[in-house]
């Protein structure tokens, strides 16, 4: 059961807690960044009442963040005193900020971390084979070689290269139109996954839209790049600020000061491209918080086949148009001082978008039709605009008791039920103000409701009080809110509310405490990772292994000369489609692909070939005299003792010999040295790495990774 997790650290800014598509959370912690990866297991215990060992249910580690080399971040001596802070340049580079990635960035389809230190640099991190999480990339090393030929002052230059705030635009997934003629074809990457965008902006107040993407090359220089599609300049020109004369030298600085505080990307409207070069087209919106006031920045991708393929993995050009927009939202929010944190509410196919923002004492919610985000010319009250006070609880139902909340909002979140598909805005305040709030009609709505994750929160901060005989004046600050899968994760804090605190590094503690994002399962039901428990009988694991058969043996007019794949790898499949397979249109096409490695080689196949006619069937190992010429390329040959390899079982393989080998889940090869494989991290099935097998089946391991990049029994993400 998944109980409260007390870490020994203490959070170093507002939304401290993330938590990727994988289930990994990541912590914000000062000058480190703390992981919790949770454990394949089934075992269940504990009530959930009480703090439980960090490794009962979680993997946990750490790395520093705040060490970079002089290559990464130069010295950066003083400059004028327009163009230089002494704040960024001499901070300890502590975490002011991180986010997982939507999946499908990093290796093996998995989410990469970007961490944004107070020396505002925004770096990647991802684990390494060894299993160290190490930097493989900083964003701004993209942002040099773009301004360089803009600006011609130095010292402004500076400032472009800073990153102030930075989020991730949803997954861009192309969309796939071509029906496959034998059923077996495989959406490409960018359908499954989706193209990654960024977005940053600088110290100058530039907001610039970058594509990131990996490199298939582990040798590459960098595995990391980023493309500027489009830069926007904003500006704090009609600002209010509360308290501050207008007009005066003092709120001039302000307004020339003025930075942004938090940004949140919102969901992507497809529509039809009108290029005949191009694939899709989809409008956004980004939302910024600029000193007080929100500023948003319409952005509409292209996405174009390039003339000319220069690079394997780059399949499509981004092109991207973007603009300030102040019909969105217009002179709605003057009123409002808006502190952040943003976020979206949305559902798959929305016909309204809203929008929270922190404000003074409560929050402002913004709903608006798809037209309306879109762009269009729409008719008035298509964006309509609330705001919800917080009030204190203070058990009284006398409305001249109501009393308001002040503390600032640190954290948010969104949820989205999987059955109904209603997205559920989860927020926290510094202060331990706790509520939830769902998107229907603003105008319709109850307001702000409790949130289920409170229960857990108060039973931590009554333990907190009990044990320091505070006399219920315990607080409780809540730093981070984050989702995954049904499940909230609240990073809070407790203090004594009547006292001055007195604390010391040793005794910094965070608890991370869980719960349904729907309330009444909240209260009903147990709470556990949810985890994808496979169905592995054998006609599903026979299914399974069919859609990769499907895709190796089938090829229009049986030409598999224009196969870039391996003839060893086409008997394979050929082998393993008679041994495992009922399927009469795999075994009709697998003595296709038999009578041609027969044709193209002075293999005997007829034994093979004549087995396809009587599926189930097991294929004897090869003499030592059909192992000689062109055979060595088609048949399986034991590197031990060079003794031919039997066909009887699509999960493993055994020489004539004795020799034991496991086959690959993916190829049906024989796996026969160490250190060439890799795993799934849920089931464990073995896989040929395309990174590590030899020069034969570099390409062949090549395409089928990127074909079947995740397990293709239980759907995981793979290991080294």
């Amino acid at each position: 059961m998944l109980g409260p997790v007390e870490l020994q650290l203490f959070p170093s800014c507002y939304n401290c807690i993330s938590w990727s598509a994988d289930g990994e959370i990541a912590v914000a912690a000062g000058e480190y960044v703390q992981l919790l990866t949770p454990k394949q297991t089934t075992e269940k215990g504990g009530n959930g009442t009480a703090s439980q060992a960090p490794s009962k249910n979680w993997n946990v580690t750490r790395f520093r963040a705040n060490v970079f080399t002089n290559k990464e971040w130069e010295t950066i001596w003083p400059q004028k005193r327009a163009n230089f802070s002494i704040g960024p340049e001499q901070s300890l580079s502590t975490v002011v900020g991180l986010a997982w990635s939507p999946p499908g960035l990093a290796k093996y389809r998995r989410c990469i971390l970007a961490v944004l230190t107070s020396n505002l640099l925004l770096s990647f991190y991802d684990i390494s084979p060894q299993g160290r999480w190490t930097r493989v990339a900083i964003v701004n090393d993209c942002l040099n070689p773009y301004f360089s030929s803009l600006v011609e002052d130095e010292e402004l230059r500076r400032r472009k290269f800073n990153i102030r705030a930075f989020t991730w635009c949803p997954p861009f997934r192309v969309p796939t139109t071509e029906e496959p003629a034998t059923g077996y074809t495989v959406p490409g990457p960018e359908s499954r996954w989706g193209m990654q965008f960024l977005t940053v902006i600088n110290d100058d107040n530039d907001v610039i839209i970058l594509e990131a993407r990996r490199s298939r090359l582990e040798s590459a220089f960098s595995l990391y790049s980023f493309d500027v599609l489009s830069r926007n300049s904003i500006n704090d020109s009609a600002g209010h600020y509360q308290g501050v004369q207008p007009g005066s030298i003092f709120y001039s600085a302000i307004k020339q000061r003025s930075k942004a505080s938090a940004m949140s990307s919102g969901p992507w409207i497809y529509q039809p491209t009108r290029d005949s070069m191009g694939v899709c087209s989809a409008i956004g919106n980004l939302a910024i918080i600029l000193g007080t006031k929100i500023k948003t920045i319409r952005y509409v991708i292209n996405l174009m086949s390039p003339e000319e393929q220069t690079d394997a993995a780059v399949r499509y050009k981004a092109l991207c148009d973007s603009e300030e927009s102040t019909a969105l939202y217009g002179e709605r929010l003057d009123s409002y001082n808006l502190t952040g944190p943003l976020r979206w509410l949305s559902t798959d196919e929305p016909s309204e978008i809203g929008l929270a923002a922190g404000s003074f004492a409560g929050m402002v919610v913004l709903c608006s039709s798809s037209a309306a985000y879109q762009g269009e010319e729409t008719a008035a009250g298509q964006v309509q605009v609330q705001e919800l006070p917080f009030y204190e609880n203070t058990g009284s139902e006398l409305e001249d008791d109501v009393v308001r909340h002040w503390p600032q909002t640190s954290a948010m979140t969104v949820s989205l039920d999987e059955v109904s598909g209603t997205p559920t805005l989860h927020l926290g305040t510094v202060g331990g103000y706790t509520a939830t709030m769902t998107l229907p009609n603003i105008q319709d709505s109850d307001g702000l409701s409790a949130a289920p994750w409170k229960k857990p929160l108060d039973n931590v901060r009554e333990q907190f009080d009990i044990a320091r005989d505070l006399g219920g004046f315990a607080i409780a600050r809540i730093w981070g809110l984050a989702s995954y899968s049904g499940l909230v994760v609240a990073a809070i804090t407790v203090h004594p509310g009547d006292t001055i605190e007195y604390r010391t590094s040793a005794e910094e503690r965070t608890t991370l405490v869980f719960s349904h994002t729907n309330a009444q399962l909240a209260e009903s039901e147990e709470l556990v990772f949810p985890q994808l428990m496979p169905d592995r009988s054998p006609d599903v694991l026979r299914k399974r292994r069919e859609a990769i058969l499907g895709y190796i043996l089938f090829i229009e007019d049986g030409d598999y000369s224009r196969l870039p794949l391996s003839q060893k790898l086409l008997y394979a499949a050929a082998c393993c489609t008679i041994v495992d397979s009922q399927n009469d249109k795999l075994l009709s096409q697998a003595r296709k692909a038999l009578e041609w490695l027969e044709s193209v080689s002075d293999a005997d196949l007829f034994d093979e070939t004549r087995k396809c006619s009587t599926p189930g069937s097991t294929i004897d190992a090869k003499s030592a005299k059909q192992l000689q010429g062109s055979s060595q390329q088609i048949f399986e040959q034991c590197a031990i003792c060079d003794a031919g390899i039997s066909w009887y079982s699509a999960a493993e393989a055994q020489c004539a010999t004795g020799h034991l080998f496991v086959r690959c889940g993916m190829t049906f090869l024989a796996i026969q040295e160490p250190g060439i494989s890799k795993f799934c991290s849920r089931c464990g099935r073995e896989y040929l790495s395309e990174d590590l097998v030899h020069d034969e089946l570099l390409n062949t391991c090549r395409i089928l990774s990127d074909a079947f990049d995740t397990c293709i029994y239980c759907s995981g993400k793979f290991q080294a």
